[in-house]
């Protein structure tokens, strides 16, 4: 399964907008994945390129939206997203392969996933997914979606030396682990997308222009 596949900048701002972000913050999110992969050595062990460009673009994903437009953290079966619940779905960082941003492949996980990743797909595939679309087009706020009901779109990023790509993806299918088909790709950076010039391997702990809100805790 294919489904619609989004590459301009104007279709991808317009549907990035409807989902609660947008280009700028993604690419945020997108170059810490892939900065943090890039600084892994040969001395490191195994598995470190993946675990540490999901570890910070997760972090990076809660640090641009958590507490902003209706989004917060969340970790619902152990997998840690962002979630908003007026607009009934979650984020999550994904490592995929070269098939990322190219209209006729498909990202696939570099790793193999287990039940949780089968049950959001599952979700994602239901009669569930043609309400939210039908809402989601509206302008008018939908009302709440129980965390586990809500979609998951996976920001799927790829990354190899200067090759940086990345998508925000709605997974419909999975096999051995594995995603195998979607009904949305939006591509945001690399590939057909484009490369920008303006990208460049930022430290995954740079500030940003978006305002990260800070919690203090009360003196008892």
């Amino acid at each position: 399964m294919s489904g619609e596949i989004l590459k301009t900048q104007t279709k991808v701002a317009g549907k990035l907008g409807k989902l609660g972000t947008s280009i700028d913050k993604l690419r945020i999110v997108i170059e810490a994945v892939a900065t943090a992969r890039a600084s892994v050595t040969p001395n490191d062990p195994a598995g470190a390129r993946g675990y540490l460009g999901w570890q910070m673009g997760t972090r990076r994903l809660r640090d641009v939206h958590a507490g902003n437009d209706g989004w917060e953290k969340d970790d619902t079966d152990q997998v840690p997203t962002i979630r908003n619940d007026l607009l009934g779905i979650r984020i999550a960082i994904l490592n995929t392969d070269d098939g990322t941003c190219i209209e006729d492949s498909k990202p696939k996980n570099r790793s193999k996933k287990g039940p949780a990743t089968d049950k959001a797909v599952d979700i994602n595939q239901g009669s569930f997914m043609e309400v939210l679309e039908e809402s989601i087009s509206k302008i008018t706020p939908i009302r709440p979606t129980a965390p586990d009901l809500c979609l998951t779109y996976y920001l799927c990023v790829y990354q190899e030396g200067d090759d940086v790509r990345g998508e925000l993806s709605l997974a419909t299918q999975t096999s051995s682990g594995f995603l195998t088909g979607f009904s949305e790709r939006t591509f945001v950076i690399g590939g057909e997308a484009g490369d920008p010039d303006d990208i460049t391997r930022k430290s995954a702990s740079d500030d940003s222009e978006f305002d990260i809100p800070v919690s203090r805790k009360k003196k008892i």
